[in-house]
């Protein structure tokens, strides 16, 4: 795991420090830590798959990037790749704390911290119905559902769908032929 910046804080410590921070931090238990930066392909992954949720998931339901953290507990926010919220959000929020969907596009450096860590705790909020997790490596995402009381896993390697929504192609979301995979 990465070391913490500074030391503990709250929750209302951390918003305010962090904005006035050059880079993003994210807390964990209280703890900030370094916001992990990307690649292109990796940005250009995230912005593709935010705009195909876009259209599986259209209003009153918006979408989000890395700009805007989630709050999964009292003492720790994430930023998340993409994420869609279905509830009025005020314009200048800080922060959702509802998600409907989270998705995180894996990166070599941040691989094991989203499919253990974020996983966790973004199927612990009651608000999400779906962690999207994108791989990079390989044309490949998962997507952890929520049926009933538990999770269930599955694998798309053609295209995502969700009940009730118009499904997308894996070639719109990773923007390659389908033979090609990318590097993240």
């Amino acid at each position: 795991m990465r070391e913490p910046v500074l030391r503990e804080m709250s929750a209302d410590e951390y918003l305010a420090w962090e904005q006035t921070q050059r880079e993003r931090y994210e807390l964990h238990h209280g703890f900030a830590f370094a916001f992990a930066g990307g690649t292109f392909d990796h940005d250009q992954i995230a912005f593709a798959l935010r705009v195909a949720l876009g259209e599986m998931f259209p209003a009153p339901c918006r979408t989000f990037g890395s700009d805007v953290k989630i709050r999964v507990a009292s003492e720790t926010f994430f930023y998340a790749d993409v994420g869609v919220v279905c509830e009025p959000v005020e314009g200048r929020a800080l922060f959702v704390e509802r998600p409907r969907i989270v998705a995180e596009v894996l990166s070599r450096s941040t691989r094991g911290y989203d499919l253990v860590e974020k996983r966790s705790a973004y199927r612990a909020l009651p608000s999400v119905e779906a962690y999207i997790v994108v791989h990079t490596a390989m044309r490949r995402v998962e997507v952890d559902g929520r049926v009933g009381e538990h999770w269930e896993t599955v694998t798309y390697d053609d295209e995502i769908a969700f009940v009730g929504t118009r499904p997308v192609s894996l070639e719109q979301v990773y923007g390659l032929p389908s033979d090609e995979a990318t590097s993240g």
